[in-house]
């Protein structure tokens, strides 16, 4: 697809990068870190939307943005920047990739001037279908052995539920602010009952639950019945 007269190839949901642009293109404009940045598809409409846009990804050959830096970087380390260099952070689809997830978030944090906003995407672990595959196969996605003899996997060694993300973005000092779902899941409709049912258990507990599992977070209606992608919206205290 041409974005801006330039065309890309993407491994992450077409609607994602359009959905955060929409999110943020009103905001104040300023120093923007995409990371990671693949071929640079976010980073090219960050920049034509008027954002500083500094670039980074642990391979940088394959980035196709010439009027936009990239540096080599790694989720899992220390990130190549000063602390408190961007108002914006974008880490889409992410997450889920990195071996250490406080590690990470707290790389962004550091990074992110106070008051900066960082975007994030990553699969949705807490909808009612993946809930009720984690009830019969025990797990959230099929298991990935390391890659190697010409065995191919898509790299998600990470899959914390939601309440678990916003852990991990709460210890990095990055509160959460909004919350969103790339596209709505239609195949979950049939499962409306059940959801009506969590809903039901989320009045109960009330104050309880909420204080000790975020169950009004966890179980609102954009994480529960959103699509296989959230978008999350945090920032620096």
């Amino acid at each position: 697809m041409l974005i801006h007269g330039r065309e890309f190839q993407i491994a992450s949901l077409d609607e994602i990068h359009f959905k955060i642009v929409d999110l943020v293109k009103d905001k104040p404009k300023g120093k923007a870190l995409d990371f990671p940045a693949g071929t640079g598809r976010l980073s090219w409409m960050l920049y034509n939307e008027g954002f500083t846009v500094t670039a980074a990804d642990i391979g940088t050959g394959n980035f196709c943005n010439p009027e936009i830096p990239i540096f080599q970087g790694d989720l899992d380390g220390r990130f190549p920047f000063e602390d408190e260099s961007f108002d914006y952070a974008f880490c889409i689809e992410g997450p889920e990739h990195v071996e250490n997830l406080y590690h990470t978030f707290r790389e962004f944090s550091r990074v992110l001037k106070k008051g900066g906003l960082m975007m994030l995407s990553y699969p949705n672990y807490s909808h009612l279908e993946a809930r009720l595959r984690n009830v019969f196969y025990g797990i959230l996605e099929p298991v990935e052995p390391r890659a190697g003899a010409g065995r191919k996997n898509n790299g998600h060694i990470n899959r914390p539920a939601f309440a678990l993300l916003k852990m991990a973005l709460n210890y990095a000092g990055l509160e959460i602010e909004s919350v969103t779902s790339a596209k709505t899941k239609h195949s979950q409709l049939g499962l409306l009952p059940l959801a009506w049912v969590i809903f039901l258990f989320t009045k109960i507990k009330g104050e309880k639950g909420k204080r000790k599992y975020w169950l009004d977070e966890s179980n609102a209606w954009n994480v529960l019945m959103g699509g296989n992608s959230l978008i999350v919206g945090a920032r620096k205290a």
